[in-house]
């Protein structure tokens, strides 16, 4: 039986400038468009965008370059002209820059990082989580949990912890994945299965800052959100739910769901003022959570309601309107659906694409699924409507798009591709 709790406040989702604030590093600007995390600029899969083609040719978007680089499935960074990555080659991981003119290598910075004995190899180790740019920083952290600070200009390494043999960190059995998030002076990754669920760090020196509480492990990638005043640090770390103080690690809130839930690997969505949107596969579901803020400035969060048909596995949700659109499914059928913000109900469901991946921009939609597909698409309460689609990956492609401007970077277990999505160049 399913278990809803109906909200009745009204549901709009601008962004407020203190969380715009927390979440954008001040290299990416409008005049300069930048993909500095995981995410994009604001952690949601967003993308600002003009000049984008409203359709494109039969033979798929235009292509500007393409390069082997391979097996991994960190998100593609781009900044000042550069794409930043990481991929795996035999018991190496390594971090590389490369120009984004021309696909060009500008630098590589390569480690050991062999696997463990009780991981599983099945799927590729890793590296799964994204790099973070923070000023002249590039931060990284690999499928054993190897966190790394280079130079980004160099590949120059500043600073690394092997956090399994510091902290007891866990590779969540198939390899990390979570991307590290800034805050202030500080980079902030989940941990979990050891010391500390959630862990903090100086940028320039690496000394650790603060360690939360212990907290089981979890493949999904913190958030930032503001919420009554406070800054909150949203983590989803197994069955728990939890808001950190950014500052010190202290946890301001926690909920902990049915243990169906625990395998969450998605993102969560802040859903402004005091909502956050969350999605696992398996048997989860997807949840809306509030936070409220009592007089005593003590914090609690309450369910408002769970639904189990979208369940989102190694993909990600966007937000449209008063939609939560994802690619729902695991090991059988994979859907396109959307569901009422409000309350959970299915606004929709359709087949069409294999597990995907999927990112905003200009109001449509660009879709990747796992099978090399992608489509570009608008999304109404009523249902999906494909645009254009193309074929430009041929393996295994389960990293999420990189828009920045009009050009499209992506990658699977073998390649790295980028597209030129403009109207000009698409004609």
């Amino acid at each position: 039986m399913r278990k809803r709790f109906v909200d009745a406040s009204p549901t709009s989702f601008p962004l407020r400038a203190a969380v715009l604030v927390l979440l954008v590093p001040a290299t990416a600007t409008a005049e300069t468009p930048a993909w500095t995390q995981w995410g994009g600029p604001t952690r949601d899969f967003r993308a600002g965008a003009e000049g984008l083609a409203p359709r494109w040719p039969d033979s798929g978007p235009r292509q500007l370059w393409r390069r082997a680089l391979g097996p991994g499935h960190s998100a593609i960074l781009c900044e000042a002209g550069r794409l930043y990555t990481m991929y795996r080659a035999g018991d190496r991981e390594t971090a590389v820059a490369i120009d984004a003119q021309t696909g060009q290598t500008l630098w590589e910075h390569s480690y050991a990082a062999p696997a463990k004995p009780d991981m599983q190899a099945d799927f590729c180790i890793g590296p799964h989580a994204t790099p973070l740019i923070v000023g002249d920083r590039l931060f990284t952290v690999g499928g054993t949990v190897i966190l790394n600070c280079l130079d980004k200009h160099t590949g120059k390494l500043l600073w690394t912890h092997d956090l399994m043999d510091r902290l007891g960190a866990s590779h969540v059995g198939r390899g990390y994945g979570p991307s590290p998030i800034a805050y202030d002076d500080l980079v902030i990754l989940n941990v979990g299965g050891g010391q500390a669920g959630v862990a903090a760090f100086r940028q320039d020196t690496g000394d650790v800052a603060w360690l939360s509480e212990p907290l089981r492990p979890g493949q999904s990638s913190p958030i930032l959100a503001r919420i009554a005043g406070d800054d909150h640090l949203i983590v989803a770390l197994a069955a728990d739910r939890a808001g950190l103080d950014p500052r010190s690690g202290a946890i301001r809130w926690r909920l902990a769901l049915d243990r169906q839930a625990a395998a969450i690997m998605s993102t969560p969505v802040f859903l402004p003022p005091d909502r956050v949107f969350f999605s696992s596969a398996y048997g989860g579901g997807s949840y809306v959570i509030r936070v409220t803020k009592a007089a005593d400035g003590r914090y609690a969060a309450e369910q408002v309601w769970h639904d189990k048909r979208l369940k989102v596995q190694h993909g990600n949700v966007v937000v449209l309107g008063e939609l939560a659109i994802g690619s729902s499914g695991d090991f059988g059928p994979a859907f396109m659906m959307a569901v009422r913000l409000s309350d959970g109900e299915l606004a929709w469901r359709q087949r069409g694409f294999a597990k995907a991946t999927l990112l905003c921009a200009d109001g449509r939609l660009i879709i990747l699924d796992e099978e090399g597909n992608l489509a570009l698409a608008t999304a109404s309460p009523e249902g999906l409507t494909v645009l254009s689609r193309a074929k430009p990956l041929q393996e295994k492609a389960w990293t999420a798009p990189t828009l920045v401007g009009t050009r499209l970077y992506l990658r699977d277990l073998r390649d790295i591709v980028a597209l030129d999505l403009s109207a000009a160049g698409n004609s």
